[in-house]
């Protein structure tokens, strides 16, 4: 019998677990940098935040049309390439940032990198589906989760070890750098495992291959259809919470940019335990959307005692938006991971995967932008959290909702 690896049933299987990881987590090094770099682009007066906004919620946008794209097409398409591609050009993104870093530039860089890398996870979702068994893609689910907090600590802490010594847009030429090696041991070591169970069920995908109609119909019964409020507000939380964490500390309590780094790469570190948090709730509750409702409760407490300590607290408030966003990566791993992987058995794991994932970065996309703009018309970071708290309050309520329809209709 072959051994164990990485606590899977096979060497195989838990190699291509591993190639899968880094690839996933090397892209939230060239996506969560440009966060990182937010203090000094104000401090320098070198742009507004309603302009930082617009770059980053330019990358939201085509990330999440991307992913409706892909998804489709990961179902369908050579996996192996889309995730190359997708790594590869986002390196090259970063690259040419540091060569061209006007306004202008970024936003269009920055759109590209959105598009290319919106070509990596749903394709992965797919391998997940067609490599493993039902106990095996748990596992896959569970472990991949740890990709996003530990891609953030990598990319913050790469981020913030450069600025130590170099000007801002080095960050980007470093970043780019290490995805690119990321790329190339994705391709190489893919190459040598040949993904040939994935190979066979390509060929026989045309078999399997559901109407545009019948896959509206499978997310209207299931719930799905539901899940995308929730869904988006998970992103928003997630995403817009840690991307404007550094700027937070940096205008509330007066703190540098390499120190506001290193108080932000706390919440990705508590991260790594919302995932598994996550599995055990979800263990007692058997819902999905029921485990993502106490989340989302729980979040919400977390901020409102934001609304106390900020400015008041340092350590308190990082506590809280650590409890936040630990909360949302706990719902995430729920709905964009653990939700697609049921519809293993229909063939449409990708297109699942890539409708809620869009769904959840265009939502942040405009959140994000109306984030922007209540900072940059008010400043006040307390109309800000008010917002944020509306938004976990709708999305438990109707995760509520759509947890009766999802339990009826997963299995």
């Amino acid at each position: 019998m072959e051994k164990k690896f990485l606590g899977y049933n096979s060497r195989r299987d838990g190699e291509l677990f591993l190639l899968c990881w880094i690839a996933y987590t090397s892209t939230y090094i060239c996506r969560l940098n440009f966060s990182a770099i937010i203090p000094e682009l104000t401090a320098g007066n070198i742009m507004s935040e309603s302009r930082i906004a617009s770059i980053s919620s330019v990358f939201f946008v085509c990330y999440g049309l991307g992913q409706l794209f892909s998804g489709i097409i990961g179902d369908k398409l050579n996996t192996r390439i889309m995730v190359f591609s997708g790594v590869l050009v986002s390196s090259l993104c970063n690259i040419l940032i540091f060569f061209f870093h006007t306004y202008e530039a970024l936003f269009v860089l920055w759109a590209l990198n959105g598009v290319v890398q919106s070509l990596v996870w749903t394709p992965i979702l797919k391998i997940a589906s067609v490599e493993y068994d039902s106990k095996g893609r748990d596992k896959f689910g569970i472990d991949m989760a740890t990709t996003v907090p530990i891609g953030t600590v990598l990319s913050y802490g790469v981020s913030l070890v450069t600025m130590l010594f170099l000007p801002w847009n080095y960050v980007f030429l470093v970043c780019g750098t290490i995805v690119g090696v990321s790329a190339i041991i994705w391709f190489v070591g893919t190459g040598k495992l040949k993904l040939k169970r994935h190979v066979q069920t390509e060929k026989s995908a045309p078999q399997k291959t559901m109407s545009a109609g019948k896959i509206m119909k499978l997310c209207m019964t299931s719930g799905v259809i539901l899940m995308l409020i929730p869904i988006m507000v998970q992103g928003t939380l997630k995403d817009s919470v840690t991307q404007w964490t550094p700027e937070f500390f940096s205008s509330q309590f007066g703190s540098s940019t390499t120190f506001s780094l290193a108080m932000t790469m706390v919440l990705p570190i508590v991260n790594v335990t919302g995932a598994y948090f996550a599995k055990k709730a979800n263990k007692k509750i058997n819902n999905e959307l029921k485990t993502a409702v106490l989340f989302f409760m729980i979040a919400v407490a977390f901020l409102l005692l934001l609304r106390v300590f900020a400015g008041k607290s340092a350590m308190l408030s990082l506590v809280c938006m650590a409890g936040v966003t630990n909360c949302m990566f706990a719902i995430n791993v729920m709905l964009i991971t653990m939700v697609p992987l049921r519809f293993s058995k229909h063939g449409i794991v990708s297109t699942v995967g890539g409708v809620l994932n869009a769904t959840a970065y265009i939502g942040c996309a405009i959140t994000n932008m109306i984030a922007g703009k209540i900072l940059d018309d008010t400043g006040n970071w307390n109309t800000l959290f008010i917002f944020w708290i509306a938004l976990g309050i709708i999305a438990a309520v109707v995760s509520l909702g759509a947890s009766v329809i999802w339990k009826k209709n997963r299995d």
